[in-house]
């Protein structure tokens, strides 16, 4: 017999350098085997598992008959195969610390170092012995090590280590980005004048973290060009393994920073509870202007002198300032709007420079400034106008005696650093929008107030107190986040960051309207309306009459299903409000559709009036009508699903 290959291995190897003594049996080596920690394989020539141990069993999870005359090919996953070792072994005899990764019964991996050797016999190849040693917790040790030194290298916080003798011994990327000195010039040393002009706190931090095991305090601090600045500091006390003091960990950060991370949190939260609130007046706003503006139509065929014509458009103008303020509201609350599609920003700007020459005191002089090649957004162009316009208004009344109105639009790479000093933004392509005025400034003690819904300072008749709500709102769903630069008596800079389009989406043409007057009056079909306010309900009865429809009337979900079920032959289309006490639009429409699972349902809101189709299908609505609409609008929709 042929003596085999002898190889390095990190363990004793478990095999024979020599002819193996007949006095030690198979058996006897096989005992030997399962003693030892280590995965061992006995491999034929051409690569079929002969034999394993112990260890491969409990290891790998598999029975030893599933081992047996098997591949190795069938357990080597993800990097080398069998061709691969023997190739190895017949160029230098022996495989040594090759990284591997072995497939486990339940389906997950266990890297491994292979060290492999083999008989031979006449030149070639035999049996092929591996040892193998699972070295998965020394990998997950150290991918574990990797994030967390991606994380100090992130942090924003400055991370310092000081051991007991006052030395640096540790120096983070946060801390040479927050007070400018590299790690270099600080390890090695007591800690830098950077961290404090007051010897007599930091003794005392010391003190403390030694004694009690940590300290919290502010510290003033400054970088290595002077500028000072409020730091929160928290020292903690490291042990080493046997529990004795071994050094002292200090993060710090700008209290600043740290207090407008909180100071956003806080005003989201007021804002979210305002909102909620303002959502529910919206509503029930739009259910009082909703018979009032069928009304208006309905006596301007009745009244026809002049006079009444006059006083008509009156309330039909003041019900439309009502209307716009209801969506202002709502745009605030819940981002009602129409689907988004790609906005160029050249179109954008364009139309908003349109207006404000038009319709701007001659003594603002506009400048419109933007970057070549600029990737459009991914949005509703009515609100992105909305969004500048609103800022551009503010920035005409600060500018009462005349300036300088500036638009500018340039693409904005958002980076880590950045990212991490506004708690809403993201890394990324941005297009960054910008409207600047050169007039009177934001006061410091009301900067913090002027996102605020319904805090104005122009008075009752010039402001509503939501036009920078609502600017934030619309920022924030469109996924960006807005920055301001003021100076009292030096204008102000508001900085609009939107994410850019990651490709171009192809904005749906607008549907040409006939140029045929559409048919509105009804032929004698039944109509059930159900909605639970019963000035709305009596006033759009009346208009449905009065243009030849048949009415039926419930005042909530469950009248209006008792009646379904008692004239089903008769009824040709439902129209229900959305939010109704007890059972609402939605849980109404369903119960209906299960009686008939064909009749169409038009739904109102005074809530979300522009659903995807999808959501329109999920409801069981051929169409969703926003309040407050006039006859026209009622009238028209409910031709149009009638005549589908």
């Amino acid at each position: 017999m042929a003596n085999p290959a002898v190889f390095a291995s990190p363990i004793t190897s478990p095999f024979p350098t020599a002819q193996p003594s007949p006095m030690i049996s198979a058996s006897s080596l096989h005992e030997t085997w399962d003693l030892l920690p280590v995965i061992i394989w006995k491999l034929s020539a051409n690569g079929f598992v002969l034999a394993t141990n112990r260890a491969s069993r409990e290891l790998l999870g598999y029975d030893p008959a599933e081992f047996l005359n098997r591949p190795a090919d069938d357990f080597l996953v993800n990097s080398i195969d069998f061709k691969f070792l023997k190739n190895r072994i017949e160029m230098i005899g022996r495989v040594s610390n090759q990284e591997a990764c072995l497939l486990c019964k339940d389906g997950s991996t266990r890297h491994v170092v292979i060290d492999a050797g083999a008989e031979t016999s006449g030149g070639s190849l035999g049996e092929i012995y591996c040892a193998i040693s699972d070295h998965s917790q020394r990998k997950r040790t150290e991918a574990h090590a990797r994030e967390q030194t991606e994380l100090l290298l992130r942090n924003e916080e400055a991370i310092i280590i000081q051991n007991l003798e006052g030395q640096v011994i540790y120096w983070s990327m946060g801390a040479e980005r927050l007070y400018g000195l590299p790690a270099f010039e600080a390890i090695g040393r007591p800690l830098p004048r950077e961290l404090g002009d007051d010897p007599q706190i930091l003794t005392e931090a010391r003190r403390c973290a030694l004694s009690t095991g940590e300290w919290r305090g502010e510290l003033k601090n400054s970088t290595t060009t002077g500028t000072q600045f409020v730091a929160e500091s928290r020292w903690a006390l490291l042990r080493d393994q046997t529990g004795n003091p071994q050094s002292i960990l200090i993060i710090n950060e700008d209290a600043a920073e740290s207090r407008l991370l909180e100071e956003e949190r806080l005003r989201a939260q007021r804002q979210e509870c305002i909102g909620n609130l303002a959502g529910g007046i919206a509503h029930d706003l739009n259910n009082i202007l909703q018979p009032i503006s069928i009304a208006i139509d309905m006596f301007r065929g009745r009244l026809a002198d002049n006079e009444s014509q006059e006083v008509l458009g009156m309330l039909d103008s003041n019900v439309r300032r009502a209307t716009e303020l209801v969506r202002q509201i709502l745009t605030f609350t819940s981002g009602v709007g129409p689907e988004r599609q790609t906005v160029e920003i050249n179109s954008l700007f364009g139309e908003v420079a349109n207006f404000v020459r038009q319709a701007f005191p001659k003594a603002i002089q506009l400048q419109v400034s933007l970057e070549d090649k600029l990737p459009p957004i991914l949005g509703d162009q009515t609100q992105m106008e909305q969004v500048i316009l609103n800022l551009c208004v503010n920035a005409r009344d600060a500018m009462r005696d005349g300036g300088t109105l500036r638009l500018e639009a340039v693409g904005f790479e958002v980076d880590e650093t950045f990212a991490a000093r506004q708690p809403l933004a993201k890394s990324g392509l941005y297009v960054r929008l910008s409207v600047s005025d050169t007039g009177s400034g934001i006061p410091r003690q009301i900067r913090k107030k002027i996102f605020e819904p319904f805090f104005t300072t122009k008075g009752p008749e010039k402001g509503t107190g939501l036009g920078l709500a609502t600017v934030l709102g619309i920022i924030r769903r469109h996924g960006g986040f807005l920055t301001l630069e003021t100076e009292e008596g030096s204008g102000s800079s508001f900085h609009v960051f939107l994410p850019a389009a990651t490709s171009a989406t192809e904005a749906p043409n607008p549907s040409h309207a006939s140029k045929l007057e559409p048919k509105t009056a009804g032929g004698g079909e039944t109509i059930l309306l159900v909605d639970d306010e019963s000035t709305v309900l009596k006033v759009m009865q009346r208009s449905l009459e009065k243009s030849g429809y048949r009415v039926l009337t419930a005042h909530d979900g469950e009248e209006g299903v008792s009646l379904f079920k008692s004239r089903v032959g008769e009824i040709d289309l439902v129209i229900t409000d959305m939010s109704m006490p007890g059972l609402d639009g939605p849980e109404m429409t369903a119960a209906i559709h299960k009686i008939s699972p064909s009749i169409p349902v038009i739904g109102t809101s005074g809530l979300d009036t522009h659903p995807d189709q999808e959501t329109l299908r999920a409801l069981g609505l051929r169409k969703i009508l926003g309040k407050p609409c006039n006859s026209q609008t009622i009238l028209l929709a409910i031709r149009q699903v009638l005549d589908e």
